[in-house]
């Protein structure tokens, strides 16, 4: 590291005092100019201080010389994080080449490896302020928020004595010190530099303080000896105000159930059962009874809905399509605890969930409740589907990554989907001639065992599940699909395994995994491929999925 890197990390990490200028200037300053001239040290020493004592100071203040949150913030703002991303991948390429061979020096290399580390965690924290658009300097407050009056009160006791939150204690320490560095800073010019920055200080620990009690070392007490409550305090662990006052009280408009697996859900639907969604939505039932005319009053809608007749069920659809839900599962510890869904209905008494939301709550299905609650207002109601739906939300808050990713369960399930016999039909050569074209006879349901022998032909992948479905053949039965005349399955260096004559001139070329019909003039009339059940549904299912992101797409353009 050079003197110049040396100071500039100096002048970040503390509050300096005047005897030293800013490293990052780009202009001549007055301690630079020093160089420049043939005096004696002694006369630099007399000059400097009444320098500092001069009215334009300030001014030299404000251009030369920066300490404390100010220098961080300013050297956060003159980062380049591409090049800090660039400088840190050299580096650890070049930490890769030094380490010892045969562990020769062991300190030497666990030392490269915290050093390795380090710049690993540099690159990801710079990729993600990237990817989030946020900038360095942010980290540093510019303005200090301050609490409502209702969150800090001031409760007057018997015999007229005050009792005041301690919030208001720490704010008035803060306050009160903020006001004395303005003092200093605006109505005494002659203030020595070491003063101010000695003020600096104690502002900042008062933040500090009010933000965190005891992040300096030793908590601020009062006369009693009794520990503040910050802004930490107030806000953290089961008695905090979000878990305990704002998610732990019961709230008309909400409900809580188990929550059981969807996989025929989308992303952004939930599945409510009638019980619960019935009564969530029971007033906007009866507004909608009543304005529709099925009935006069409040009494009768509440009759009609208490014996669930058929038309209750049709208006609460109608009402359900148009009003998103929220739910929640505690501890609500980061952004993703609580998500808005369109909500549908669904039979039992548990709430469906599409497995891959399931992350962001950190929940599974082994018995975990979650609660659901109803916007009511049209602000709400908004901010719902713009912010808090689950399929905007699939990267994660913190860092970034994706966060609705394939479980275990479904790596495990598509590969038994899509497993199949991979030797095509090098294991059991095939005939033809023995196969049944499904399209034109039917297979008797009773006494039906599939043998490898006998690998059906299917004009459609309709035709194909709707086999399956009928239990005529099993999802990983070997069949052979009619497929489209794409030339791009065929291998120009592949050669047919057999190849069978018909009696009208047409032959087949049947190949590992497909099987080519040709004419008389060697024209392709049809492909047929070798797959199963398992295959065809995971590709209609990504089909879908790529058709319904393109229609949504083109939309929102």
């Amino acid at each position: 590291m050079s003197d110049f890197e040396r100071g500039r990390s100096y002048w970040i990490g503390s509050y300096l005092n005047f005897s030293f200028a800013r490293p990052v200037v780009k202009k001549p300053t007055f301690l630079r100019l020093r160089g420049s001239f043939e005096y004696e040290i002694q006369s630099w020493k007399h000059s400097i201080p009444l320098f500092f004592t001069t009215r334009g100071f300030d001014i030299f203040r404000n251009r030369e010389i920066s300490s404390g949150a100010v220098a961080i913030r300013e050297q956060l703002a003159d980062l380049d994080l591409r090049i800090i991303m660039d400088y840190s991948l050299i580096e650890w390429k070049e930490l890769g080449k030094e380490g010892s061979p045969d562990n020769e020096n062991e300190w030497e290399d666990r030392k490269v490896g915290r050093r390795k580390n380090f710049l690993v965690r540099r690159i990801e924290l710079a990729k993600h302020f990237i990817r989030t658009n946020i900038e360095p300097e942010w980290m540093v407050l510019c303005l200090l928020p301050v609490l409502p009056p209702e969150l800090r009160p001031i409760i007057q006791i018997d015999g007229g004595k005050l009792m005041s939150s301690d919030i208001n204690e720490l704010y008035r320490r803060v306050i009160y010190r903020n006001n004395t560095l303005i003092d200093l800073l605006t109505t005494s010019r002659s203030t020595p530099g070491e003063l101010v920055i000695c003020q600096e200080k104690l502002v900042q620990a008062a933040v500090d303080t009010l933000l965190d009690n005891g992040i300096r070392g030793q908590p601020m007490r009062d006369g009693h000896n009794k520990v503040y409550k910050s802004f930490s305090d107030i806000i953290e662990g089961k008695e905090g105000r979000f878990r305990e006052t704002l998610l732990g009280k019961r709230v008309d408009y909400s409900g809580r159930s188990v929550i059981i697996v969807g996989p025929s859900l989308s992303l952004h639907r939930c599945g409510l059962p009638g019980e619960i969604a019935i009564e969530l939505f029971q007033t906007f039932l009866i507004r909608d009874l009543i304005r529709k005319h099925f009935a006069s009053n409040i009494g009768i809608a509440k009759s009609k809905i208490r014996q669930k007749e058929p038309i209750v069920w049709e208006i609460l659809q109608e009402v359900m399509q148009g009003h998103p839900v929220l739910l929640n599962r505690a501890p609500t510890l980061h952004r993703l605890g609580i998500q808005a869904f369109q909500p549908i209905l669904v039979e039992g008494r548990a709430i469906c969930l599409h497995p891959l939301v399931c992350k962001g709550f950190n929940a599974d299905f082994d018995g975990d409740q979650m609660a659901v609650h109803v916007p009511l207002s049209l602000e709400a109601q908004a901010e719902a589907r713009l912010l808090m739906f689950s399929h905007t939300n699939l990267l994660s808050p913190a860092i970034a990554d994706p966060i609705s990713v394939p479980t275990q369960d479904m790596l495990i399930g598509l590969y038994i989907l899509t497993n199949g016999n991979r030797r095509g039909i090098s294991s059991n050569r095939y005939n033809p001639r023995n196969c049944r074209n499904l399209k034109n006879e039917r297979i008797p349901q009773k006494n039906y065992k599939y043998t490898k022998k006998k690998e059906p032909f299917f004009w459609n992948s309709y035709d194909a599940i709707g086999a399956y479905q009928q239990k005529r053949i099993t999802f990983d039965s070997p069949l052979w699909l009619r497929w489209r005349l794409d030339l791009r399955i065929i291998s120009s260096r592949e050669v047919p395994i057999e190849v069978h004559y018909e009696s009208l001139g047409t032959y087949h070329e049947i190949y590992g995994h497909y099987l080519v019909v040709r004419s008389t003039k060697k024209q392709i009339r049809s492909i047929y491929i070798r797959t199963n059940v398992g295959h065809i549904s995971f590709y209609r299912e990504i089909e879908e999925a790529v058709q319904g992101f393109c229609r949504a797409y083109s939309y929102g353009i």
